[in-house]
């Protein structure tokens, strides 16, 4: 290469060089830039045509020729490399292959985030210093990346409040353990719990537009839904739904013997009185029209609801069940809550239900199914175990009756009466209201059985309860016998058989 040639060559790369640090430095491009570029042009183009035999023999000869082919297979797998990696950050697909599918979310969550019409802000704020905000921090990263890889409209940002107390003034936090909030469309949440239930509950308030009123009769008798000391009160249960974004309101049939129309569910829980027919009549207009109706109650304290749930094909036994224990002395009547532990996996309610879990209640009533009109389908929802007893009297007197029984049921369907383009109405009849109070709500699965039921009946799906996942575990019982043959004829024998074969092969080789 002659020397004019490299004086041009150097010319056009300090051209090229002027170029960039004009405009990073000015961070637009100006006149000057058009100047360098096309000096830099000119100074590569004369080079070239100066000594263009000196190019044309180069790239003519065999080894530019293979040096270029491999040059090129290079980057067009570097290309095919990057683009790869660009789709898949992009566009990628999560696989759980967990037994208990503990590293994705449910399918509850995944319907509420294909919902979302526009972006979703997730602030989550702590303090450093404070104990246990790096576990929040990396637990929240964790569920937050769940609910990601479903959606790219999701944003996550950590502030930490030493840094921004402005920030966190502005929210209310007021610890730095770990709180977080959902923005959605000027609308904001806070979550305290890192887990998928207050999540997904939280997404399901800030996207929600209005809220859905609830409906508890008084004047027979029933809890007060203020009273949060007494434990017969429903106080708890009525902060719980409200928690979940929905309106709680009381109403007084037998004064005003009309269902709202805004009434998204009614419920009747403990009542000790009777109602009226003209209320029995109103209820039954709401069921025809299309509403959701909740009943809690007691054996013995039908107050003439029954009218209702027979309607529907459910009869109400009013018995009292207990449960039995396997003592020395032969099977006795256990006096604590019994539980239920046979969940419908077919209803919305129960289906996330877990084996091992169970619902408490105080010696409910169990509910049969009577003649079922051939337009409406009951499920059951909830049946005790085999340890199970009925008696027809509280002070267990007479023979009981053993089994499985169910204590609660959910029915959907035309009410009886109702016309032939009537909505299909729902409800849900529970033999015990005492695991509604204050003392037995947050009970095992006591919340989710009624949260779950309220927002069915109210046509809320979203807020259906997500049980936590448990990683399903194998257990290998081993007898006496089989631990000796394991012991014996495979922990002890293979090691010694590879050691005698890596012995007989190293022999072999010095041999040879």
């Amino acid at each position: 290469m002659s020397r004019l040639t490299k004086i041009s060559f150097l010319f056009s790369v300090l051209s090229f060089v002027s170029l960039v640090l004009v405009r990073y430095l000015l961070g637009e491009w100006v006149n000057f830039c058009w100047v360098a570029l096309g000096l830099g042009v000119f100074f590569a183009g004369f080079g070239v045509f100066f000594d263009h035999r000196l190019f044309i023999e180069f790239f003519t000869m065999k080894t530019t020729k293979h040096g270029m082919n491999m040059g090129v297979m290079i980057l067009l797998v570097t290309a095919l490399l990057a683009i790869v990696n660009f789709i898949a950050i992009r566009k990628y697909q999560v696989w759980d292959f967990s037994l208990a599918t503990t590293n994705t979310i449910s399918d509850q969550s995944i319907k509420l985030l294909k919902s979302l019409d526009s972006d979703l802000k997730v602030r989550f704020f702590y303090q450093k210093g404070v104990e246990g905000n790096e576990e929040n921090r990396r637990a929240f990263r964790d569920l937050i990346k769940k609910y990601q890889d479903q959606t790219e409209r999701i944003s996550l940002e950590f502030v930490d409040l030493n840094e921004r107390p402005d920030l966190g003034r502005e929210y209310g936090v007021d610890k730095g353990s770990g709180s977080a909030f959902l923005e959605y469309k000027g609308r904001r949440n806070r979550i305290d719990k890192i887990d998928e239930q207050d999540l997904s509950s939280a997404l399901v308030k800030v996207t929600r537009e209005g809220k859905k009123t609830i409906y508890f009769t008084t004047g027979h008798g029933e809890p007060s839904l203020d009273e949060p000391k007494e434990a017969r009160g429903q106080n708890v249960l009525k902060l719980l739904l409200e928690n979940n974004n929905y309106k709680v309101e009381a109403i007084g049939t037998a004064q005003n013997p009309r269902i709202p129309k805004g009434a998204d569910l009614v419920v009747i829980s403990g009542p000790t009185q009777s109602f009226q027919s003209f209320e029995l009549t109103a209820l039954e207009d709401y069921l025809k029209s299309g509403g959701g109706l909740f009943l809690a109650l007691k054996s013995g304290q039908t107050m003439g609801l029954e009218k209702i749930t027979t309607e529907v094909g459910l009869q109400l036994q009013n018995n009292f069940i207990w449960g039995l224990l396997d003592t020395k002395l032969g099977r006795a009547v256990n006096q604590g809550p019994v539980i239920g532990t046979i969940f419908s996996q077919t209803s919305e309610i129960t289906k996330s239900f877990g084996r091992n879990e169970v619902t408490l209640f105080q010696y409910p009533m169990s509910i049969q199914r009577v003649g079922v009109p051939a337009n409406i389908v009951v499920e059951d929802l909830v049946k005790t175990n085999t340890n199970s007893i009925a008696f027809k009297t509280i002070d267990q007197k007479g023979q009981g009756e053993t089994g499985l029984f169910t204590v609660a049921n959910s029915a959907v369907g035309k009410f009886p009466g109702a016309a032939a383009d009537a909505k299909d109405f729902s409800l849900v009849v529970v033999g015990d209201a005492d695991f509604m109070n204050n003392q037995g709500v947050m009970q095992n699965l006591n919340r989710d059985l009624i949260l779950n039921s309220v927002a069915l009946l109210a046509k809320e799906e979203g807020l259906i309860s997500i049980s936590p996942k448990e990683p399903n575990k194998t257990e290998m019982m081993l007898t006496q016998t089989k631990f000796t043959f394991f012991i014996f004829g495979i922990i002890i024998p293979i090691p010694l058989l590879m050691l005698a074969m890596s012995i007989g092969l190293w022999m072999r080789r010095r041999n040879a």
